[in-house]
């Protein structure tokens, strides 16, 4: 994160699944790779910067690594731009972007993948964690999104494609306009989008009183108190959580758990 740019990557994949360096590798790789693409070049588009990312870290690895393998990471990706005079936002799969303007909450996140293959908690409602019938809802969910992951007619996600990043939602909005900003994985933003608790504006407002951690901390206590996922379906009891946040383009934190 810098003063102007702030970039989330939710990482995934099967551990070496094709991929000698692993997931946390990729994930570390992309953030660096696609912030050096887009510092100092405001005139560049985040489509742009991030495809020059996904690029460079294709060719880290394309020699040692079989990036043709299912397997092989990938990584949701949410960026926030904060220029002179718009605010720039990005998401590619399920990263969300949240502007706070004048007209309330605007969320760019790209849902691709939950229009093809149906939402998390649907996959698995009414099942408890680490159940056969959780553990194969879970397999087949898993199954149909990797079959179509980076194809035409399928959704997209940042791993060894670079023109990936052509797919994203972008959006963009008067910077006089807006307040606030962050970017969420969607491990922070299930008490919105799954599990129906908060409504956006509350959520922000709850960013802004308890701070990036302390929202994390928040998170995990909902999860905690669901251990089986009974009262709110999803396919795992903890999911990795990364958040940065800008009041006003003046300043702003970063929290990961």
């Amino acid at each position: 994160m810098t003063d102007s740019i702030a970039v989330v990557i939710d990482g995934a994949g099967i551990p070496f699944g094709g991929c000698t360096h692993g997931v946390t590798w990729y994930a570390q790789q992309l953030g660096a790779r696609t912030m050096a693409a887009l510092v100092g070049s405001p005139e560049k588009s985040l489509q742009l910067g991030l495809e020059e990312g996904i690029a460079a870290v294709v060719a880290q690895h394309a020699d040692t690594c079989d990036l043709s393998d299912p397997g092989t990471p990938c990584a949701a990706v949410g960026i926030l731009r904060i220029g002179e005079e718009t605010v720039d936002t990005l998401a590619l799969s399920d990263v969300s972007v949240a502007i706070d303007t004048t007209d309330g909450p605007q969320i760019t996140c790209d849902l691709g993948i939950e229009d093809l293959s149906g939402t998390e908690p649907e996959a698995v409602a009414g099942m408890k964690f680490n159940t056969p019938e959780h553990d194969a809802a879970l397999a087949a969910l898993v199954a149909n999104q990797t079959a179509t992951r980076n194809r035409e007619g399928g959704w997209w996600v940042a791993a060894a494609l670079p023109e990936a990043a052509r797919h994203a939602v972008v959006k963009s909005y008067p910077r006089k306009d807006v307040s606030r900003a962050a970017v969420m994985s969607d491990g922070v933003t299930r008490p919105v989008d799954q599990m129906k608790i908060y409504a956006w504006a509350e959520y922000l407002d709850l960013l802004d009183k308890l701070g990036p951690a302390g929202l994390i901390g928040h998170v995990r206590s909902i999860e905690v108190d669901d251990p089986y996922g009974e009262r709110y379906p999803r396919t795992k009891r903890h999911d990795d959580a990364a958040l940065a946040t800008v009041v006003g383009g003046l300043s702003g934190e970063v929290a990961a758990k």
